[in-house]
C-alpha cells in the first residue's frame, strides 16, 4: 500500500465534554471516514495517531512487536504504578509474558467458577436490600457495590477496607486528577497491599493475594515492585469495568423496553445481551501504544516512538464489521467485538466480569417485574473511560 499524506483532524477526542454529552461515536464515524488513522494534537506532548476502524484496532492489539505498551498505554506520558516496576498492562515481552502468567493462574477460570455460587449470593444480597417501590441511585447502591464485594472476596480484601481501596481506584483512573493526588493514592494502595501481603504470606488463603505473593509452579515470586504495580493494575481494572458495564448495560436496557421484554421471554439470551452490553458501553474507551520502528501506519508514514491509540470505542460502532452498530441488539450474533480488548493484552479479568454480569441480570429478571428509568444516567467526565457517575431509576 502507498502511504497517504498524513491526515490530521481538528476533532479534540481530549475533551471530556465529548463523551460526557455523548457525542463521541459522531466524532469516531467522522475520523473513520478518512479511511486511515488520523493524527491529533496532544496538550503538552508530541500528539498521536487515532485508529477508529475496527480492522486497524484489531490487527494493532494483536500485533506486540510494532505496537509496544512498555513505554505507557495511557495518552499522557505517564503510568498509574508510577516509575518503579511495570505493570502486565505497561509491559512488553518476554517481562509481559511471565507476569501475565501469575494473574493467569490466578484468575483462571476454574478457580473463578469454584466461586460461582459465591457470587451470586454476594449479588442477590445486594439486590435484595435495594429499595422497592421508590428512585434510588443504582451506581452506588448496586453497580460500585457487586465489583467490590465480589473482588474484594476473590482478592482477599476485607470488608471494612474495600471502599477505601475504591477510592483510592478512582483517583487512579481520573483524567482530571493531578499529579499530586495520584501519587498519594498511588502511596496509600501501595502501602495497603505491601501489609496485605504480608499478612497473606504469614497466612495463605484461598484468595487471588495469597496466590500472587506465592512461588509460582516454576518457584519464581513477584518482586515487591512487581506486586505493588500488580496490586494496584487490579484493585482498579477489577472494579471499574465491571461497574460501567452494569449501569451502562442497564441503562441502553431500560431505553429499550423492547430489548427487556425480550430477555425476559428468551433468559437463554442474558450471555448475548451481555456480550452486547460490552460492546455498547466498551468501558475501556482506548489504549495507547507506542510504535517499535518507522512504518506505513495502515496507509500514512509514521515513525519509531510515534504513539498510536486503540479506540477500541470507535472500533466496536465501525459499519463495516457491524451490521446496525448504532443498534443495541441483545441476540446479536456476531459480536466479535473488543470491549475487552484484543491479543496479548486481553482483559484478565474478562471472564469474572462477565460471570457478574450475567448473574446480575439473572436475578434482576427473577425479582422484579416493572423496572422504570428515571432519567439518563450521568457520564463519568473522562475520555479514558466510559462510565456513569449516576443512574436513577425504580423498580418492584
Amino acid at each position: 500500500m502507498n502511504s497517504a499524506a498524513l491526515v490530521r483532524s481538528d476533532i479534540d477526542l481530549l475533551d471530556v465534554q465529548l463523551y460526557t454529552e455523548r457525542r463521541e461515536q459522531d466524532a469516531f464515524t467522522a475520523l473513520r471516514a478518512a479511511g486511515v488513522p488520523t493524527f491529533h494534537n496532544e496538550p503538552g506532548g508530541p500528539g498521536f495517531f487515532a485508529l477508529t476502524r475496527f480492522d486497524h484496532v484489531w490487527a494493532a492489539a494483536r500485533d506486540n512487536e510494532l505496537f509496544l505498551s512498555g513505554q505507557g498505554t495511557q495518552i499522557a506520558d505517564k503510568r498509574a504504578e508510577g516509575k518503579g516496576a511495570p505493570s502486565v498492562h505497561n509491559a512488553d515481552p518476554p517481562l509481559h509474558s511471565r507476569l501475565r502468567g501469575f494473574g493467569r493462574s490466578a484468575l483462571s477460570r476454574p478457580l473463578l467458577e469454584a466461586r460461582r455460587a459465591q457470587v451470586r449470593e454476594i449479588i442477590a444480597d445486594i439486590v435484595s436490600a435495594v429499595p422497592r417501590g421508590e428512585p434510588f441511585d443504582f451506581v452506588s447502591q448496586v453497580a460500585l457495590p457487586i465489583p467490590m464485594t465480589v473482588f474484594g472476596e476473590v482478592l482477599g480484601i476485607p470488608a471494612e477496607d474495600r471502599k477505601m481501596l475504591v477510592d483510592w481506584a478512582n483517583i487512579m483512573s481520573s483524567v482530571t486528577a493531578t499529579d499530586a493526588e495520584q501519587a498519594a493514592a498511588r502511596a496509600d494502595l501501595f502501602s495497603y497491599f505491601r501489609e496485605l501481603g504480608d499478612s497473606k504470606r504469614r497466612q495463605p488463603g484461598n484468595d487471588v493475594a495469597s496466590l500472587l505473593v506465592a512461588p509460582d509452579d516454576h518457584g519464581e515470586v513477584l518482586s515487591q515492585a512487581e506486586l505493588d504495580a500488580y496490586f494496584l493494575l487490579l484493585v482498579v481494572a477489577g472494579n471499574e469495568t465491571t461497574r460501567f458495564l452494569l449501569a451502562g448495560g442497564l441503562e441502553q436496557l431500560l431505553m429499550q423496553p423492547g430489548s427487556l421484554a425480550q430477555l425476559r421471554q428468551s433468559p437463554a439470551l442474558i450471555e448475548s445481551a451481555v456480550e452486547e452490553m460490552v460492546r455498547w458501553v466498551t468501558p475501556v474507551i482506548h489504549m495507547r501504544r507506542t510504535l517499535a520502528r518507522d512504518c506505513d501506519l495502515f496507509g500514512v508514514p509514521a515513525q519509531a516512538g510515534d504513539k498510536v491509540v486503540l479506540y477500541f470505542s470507535a472500533a466496536n460502532r465501525d459499519e463495516a464489521t457491524f451490521d446496525g452498530p448504532h443498534q443495541f441488539d441483545v441476540a446479536r450474533q456476531p459480536n466479535r467485538h473488543v470491549g475487552f480488548g484484543a491479543g496479548h493484552h486481553f482483559c484478565l479479568g474478562a471472564y469474572l466480569a462477565r460471570m457478574e454480569a450475567q448473574l446480575f441480570f439473572e436475578l434482576f429478571l427473577e425479582a422484579f417485574q416493572e423496572v422504570e428509568l428515571i432519567s439518563p444516567g450521568k457520564r463519568l467526565p473522562s475520555h479514558w473511560f466510559a462510565g456513569l457517575e449516576s443512574l436513577e431509576v425504580r423498580w418492584s
